[in-house]
Parts: structure tokens; sequence; C-alpha cells
């Protein structure tokens, strides 16, 4: 069959990522990277770049507007790496203009605009994957298989955690980062929304005993805080009981000293999961003594692994494996967040240390990061106790004020 051809949005950011995807499955004989929506700005800094694609016959084009008006068919795929409130116009656009899609997590702010998006999907006929990368992975299909098949059984409870530090330079990275919303676009950018919306996801979709599917929370509580001068949270903590019975508890947070996670721990029916870093190291003791071993890395490039899934799927006439309907949860889950907190309780300066180091990413370079002091230790307790800050006596957390809210039905956001 002829390699599927994909457009990419953006010549710099995170379409990157998507181009280095696309090469990867060009090597595999299963795709053809055909046109770049680069602007000028990303043109200047990448020459070389830009060289290098025109020598390979792959258009350029200045904006998604003259790619969709000038040359949607001379693609299949257009992959959208870019702002939250730009995931669903951008992607419906390219629907209408008959082009499958894969679209970047989260797929949205607010519940709203995944539903639009599924009904332009239906409307179309197009095929749309959302990008959360360890789905796709081996750590976390082997485990939706024994949580499915029996072997593990209903997850009863899970906690996770992640606390990556982010400085001044990661929220002032573009015009969106630790916003609420932009003029009239809701953004709701937060640790849960963004960088560890992956591992919400993963929870959600664990937590649910039929493949291919995620569960909803039934009565969620949230804590939000911020550190850094944002008007977003940069510190989240939900506790919620899922449609399905399990009991969740999350601590995010972009405030902390250290990089600290993403670890997860499953209590099931029949064992307990140890899933730990973003390499998904994963270790599985069962109710009768067994034990069991697994990671993400059957191959160096892993996280591409939805490219690939999305190319199948089309050769195959099926879903991918994440769609709208299934990613849906995770925004469910975020909007009933601030429904939850409203008010997000800035951290006083007292509790706040401010200094320069080196960045997780990118690698060898430095920048400006709040740290509220003693953070670490905080998370670590919080988890293993399934408290909240404020249940703990936190001096900075104790005016914290939140209500229970449910995400069965919910159909907007704000409700």
């Amino acid at each position: 069959m002829e390699p599927v051809r994909f457009a990419v949005v953006g010549l710099g950011g995170y379409g990157l990522v998507h181009m280095n995807a696309v090469r990867w499955l060009e090597g595999l004989g299963l795709a053809k990277l055909v046109g770049v929506v680069a602007l000028q700005s990303d043109r200047n800094q990448r020459p070389d770049l830009v060289a290098e694609l025109r020598s390979r016959h792959c258009v350029l084009y200045e904006n998604v507007s003259q790619f969709i008006a000038e040359a949607s068919g001379s693609a299949d795929v257009l992959t959208v790496p870019v702002g939250i409130h730009m995931h669903v116009p951008v992607s419906i656009d390219a629907m209408r203009a008959g082009l499958h899609v894969y679209c970047e997590k989260p797929v949205a702010a607010t519940v709203q605009e995944v539903d639009a998006l599924i009904a332009a999907k239906k409307e179309t006929g197009r095929r749309v994957a959302i990008g959360y990368q360890h789905m796709y992975s081996n750590s976390i299909q082997q485990l939706k298989l024994r949580v499915c098949d029996g072997r593990l059984g209903r997850v009863r409870s899970l906690s996770l955690a992640c606390g990556w530090p982010r400085s001044e330079t990661y929220y002032g990275r573009n015009e969106w980062a630790g916003k609420l919303r932009v003029g009239s676009d809701w953004i709701l950018d937060s640790p849960a929304n963004n960088a560890h919306a992956h591992y919400l996801m993963n929870a959600l979709y664990l937590c649910s005993t039929e493949m291919g599917k995620a569960v909803a929370p039934k009565d969620l509580r949230a804590e939000l805080f911020r550190a850094n001068r944002i008007e977003g949270p940069d510190s989240v903590l939900l506790r919620f009981t899922t449609t399905g019975g399990t009991v969740v508890f999350v601590v995010l947070t972009h405030a902390n000293g250290r990089e600290n996670g993403p670890s997860m721990r499953l209590e099931c029916e029949n064992g307990t999961v140890y899933w730990q870093t973003d390499n998904g190291k994963t270790f599985v003791r069962y109710a009768g003594g067994q034990t069991e071993e697994f990671d993400n890395l059957v191959h160096e490039s892993w996280r591409y692994e939805g490219f690939r899934d999305l190319v199948l799927a089309l050769r195959e006439g099926r879903d991918p494996l994440c769609t709208p309907e299934l990613a849906r949860a995770q925004t469910v889950t975020v909007d009933a967040m601030h429904e939850s907190c409203p008010a997000i309780l800035p951290i006083p300066e007292e509790f706040v240390t401010v200094q320069e180091d080196g960045e997780m990413f990118p690698p060898g370079t430095k920048g400006m990061f709040h740290r509220v002091r003693g953070l670490d230790e905080y998370m670590n307790v919080a988890v293993q106790e399934g408290c909240f800050f404020s249940e703990l006596g936190i001096p900075w957390a104790r005016r914290i004020a939140s209500r229970a809210v449910s995400g069965v039905g919910y159909t907007h956001y704000p409700s």
C-alpha cells in the first residue's frame, strides 16, 4: 500500500516532535511528510531545516488556512501540535477538508469543545487520534489487558503522583502557558491538563474494565494552588470515586524541588501494581505470590506508536486506540477539578524560594524556579495517606475551599 501522506502544523516547539515521528514512520515505509505549516519566524530560526525539507519536496505553508485552501488534497493526515484552545477548531477544519487528524493532548479545555469534535468526526467520517503517547505504550497496554482479562481484575484504588519543576521560562514560552483563558477561549492550563495529562489519562483508562474505555469521576474534590505568578494552578490534588467504584487520589505539581515521579500504585482485585518513571517501569505482585515486570523500552521510538497506530487504523478501517470519545474522560475530570475549586489559592512568598537552576527540558538550559519549601515531602505524605494538603495541616493550604462535583452527565464548562 502507498505510504500515508502527512502534513504537520509547526516548524518549532512540539511540531518538531511530530516531524520526527513522521520521519520514523517514513523509515518503516508507512508514511511520507508532504507539507509543513511554518511561520516565518520559525523559518528564520531553522534555515537548515527549511532547506532540507525543500530538498525533499516537502511544501511549506504560511498558515493552516493556506494549507487547507490550497493543498489539503495533497495530504491524508494533518497533525495538530498547537495551543490547547486551537486543537478543536483546527481539527474540525481539517476534517471538513477531507483530512484525518492526529491531535495533541489534551483534546480541549472544555467538554463542549470535545463534543463538538466528536460531532464533526461523525459528520465527516474522518479518523481522529489523540496524542496521549503513554496510552499507546507497552506498559499501559499490558496493564489494561490484565485489568480487562481478569488477571488483575478491577482496580479498587489508584494513587498517582508526579512532580516536575518548571521555570518562568516554561510559563513564558507562548501566549497561553499558565493561563485559564486567552480572550474568550478557555485554556485551563495546569499540570493535570498539560505536562501530566498523560498520567491522569492513564489512570482513567486503567480504571475501566472494558477495552477501549475510560471512566469518569463521580464525586470529585480538588485543591488547586499556585506558587508561580500565573493565572492557573501549578499544584493540583484530586480525590474522587469513579463510575466503576475505584477510589483515586492524584497529586501533580510544577512547584516542587526535584524530579519526582511519575508513579502510580494500583490495588486490584487480584494483585498490586507499581508503575513508575516516564519509561513505565512496572512491577506486578499477584495475590497468589507470582510477580511480573515490564516497561516501555521495547524500542527507542516507543513514544511515536500513536502515529503508527493511526496509520494502521486507516489501513484496517478502524478507529485509532485513543479517540476523542475516550480522551473526553480527561477533559471532564479537569473541568470538574476547576468547578470543585474555582478559587486557586496563591502560596505566600514566605513559603517559596526563587532560584536559578537547570531545566529538565530542554536539557542544558537554565531558568528561574519558584519552589515551595518541603513540597516533595508533602507530596509523598499526601499520596501515602490519600489526604489533601489542607487535611495535613500545612499552613499555606488551610484556607483552600472546594466542593464535590460529579462528572456523570457533565456536558458544559462552566456548568
